[in-house]
């Protein structure tokens, strides 16, 4: 586990606070509700952006990426095939058509399918960095670069990871991150989104909050006719507590600890195994975060016996958070809506006649991920737990391979 295994006084005291002031609305109470202004700030501090924002979940904060981005009906959003049922319903909700791009062995999207999914409809691609661990990113943002195409930043799993230096969620135009139980920190619940670019930001905050801009946000704006009232469009009610809030700033603060811990936990194995013959680790970007340890074995045949010769040592197999081959998974292989009329499946609409297939249009990413052995790396991992590990592996690796 990560940020849930730390929860302690930090987050209660927080927690106290917001129950002493009576108010577990952010703009007004009976008190005066400071937890969600002061997360963002101090989100914006750590990240090195000029605007965040944070909603009440992960997926509320995509429905506000896409919607800053104005993707809607008769517009494509590449996503890689690898990924989560997010990435796909939030596009689908917009009416927006999602294209579906293979990975490479990173586990993440192949700049090179992503360079051949676009259409001249495509708008917008979103970039899963899954389980920690950048994508290929100067590689997708030329494509992007090149084709006009609007780049959200996916980093569920990835808080607090970096790709050549810069913080990940700063290199595409919006970015997103998950507070849910499984994530680098929690509140059980919860999302950011955040971004440099101002036109963004006022139109995730008018989506989030039925469409207006309260003081906060108009506060944060240089251009302020951004904000006027009369701009106001439908949006929806993605809004965090206060309470949320509150249990995220003991979570934020605690972030470094976190990642520092499970970088030097994940290096300290890689370090031992940098010569095997058997074992390929994932080759991503040094600021991965370290909450996961993948290794590729030469076959899928390969790969489920060693994962079960390490099961059979104790050591929990898994990642700490899922993705899944979504051309295989409904909703997405039956297409179906709560309306079977609306975009972009509907009868007339341009996903009418869309086959998702894994085979003809990401044929990769099954035997890729087949051929991966996930070891979760816990916070909390002592130097200990780290040895018997590494001790496993060695044994496991010399059992079916030497």
């Amino acid at each position: 586990m990560l940020g849930a295994a730390l929860i302690g006084d930090e987050e209660l005291k927080e927690l106290q606070d917001v129950v002493r002031e009576q108010s577990p609305f952010r703009h007004y109470g009976i008190g005066s509700p400071q937890k969600v202004n002061l997360l963002e700030q101090e989100a914006r501090a750590m990240l090195g952006v000029k605007y965040a924002l944070a909603v009440s979940s992960g997926t509320a904060a995509l429905s506000c990426a896409l919607a800053a981005l104005e993707i809607g009906p008769g517009d494509e959003v590449i996503v890689p095939a690898f990924g989560w049922f997010s990435d796909y319903s939030t596009v689908v909700c917009t009416g927006a058509l999602p294209v579906f791009a293979d990975i490479d062995d990173t586990l993440n999207m192949d700049p090179d399918h992503f360079a051949a999914c676009i259409t001249p409809r495509t708008k917008a691609v979103i970039v899963i960095h899954y389980q920690g661990a950048p994508a290929r990113m100067n590689e997708i943002m030329a494509v992007a670069g090149a084709h006009n195409i609007k780049v959200i930043e996916d980093c569920a799993q990835a808080f607090g990871g970096s790709y050549q230096g810069r913080t990940l969620g700063t290199l595409g135009d919006i970015a997103i991150v998950s507070f849910q139980g499984n994530k680098v920190v929690t509140s059980g619940e919860g999302g950011l989104l955040y971004t440099n670019s101002e036109l963004l930001f006022v139109k995730a905050v008018r989506y989030h909050d039925l469409g207006f801009v309260r003081p906060v946000f108009l506060g944060q704006l240089e251009d302020k006719s951004l904000g006027k009232a009369e701009d106001a469009f439908a949006g929806l009610q993605f809004r965090m507590s206060e309470l949320q809030a509150a249990f995220l700033l003991a979570q934020l603060r605690k972030l470094p600890f976190i990642v520092d811990r499970c970088r030097t936990s994940q290096r300290r194995i890689k370090q031992r195994f940098k010569d095997s013959r058997s074992i390929v680790f994932r080759d991503v970007d040094e600021g991965e975060c370290g909450i996961s340890l993948f290794m590729m074995l030469p076959t899928p045949e390969d790969a489920a016996a060693f994962a079960e010769a390490l099961a059979m040592e104790g050591i929990p197999i898994g990642p700490s958070s899922s993705c899944t081959n979504m051309l295989e998974r409904t909703p997405i292989t039956t297409r179906k809506m709560y309306k079977s009329s609306l975009p972009p499946f509907g009868k007339g609409h341009h996903g009418e006649h869309t086959v998702y297939d894994s085979v003809s249009m990401c044929p990769a990413v099954k035997g890729i991920v087949a051929k991966y052995v996930c070891v979760a790396i816990g916070v909390l991992y002592s130097d200990e737990d780290i040895d018997d590990i590494i001790g496993a592996i060695a044994k496991v690796e010399q059992g079916l391979f030497q």
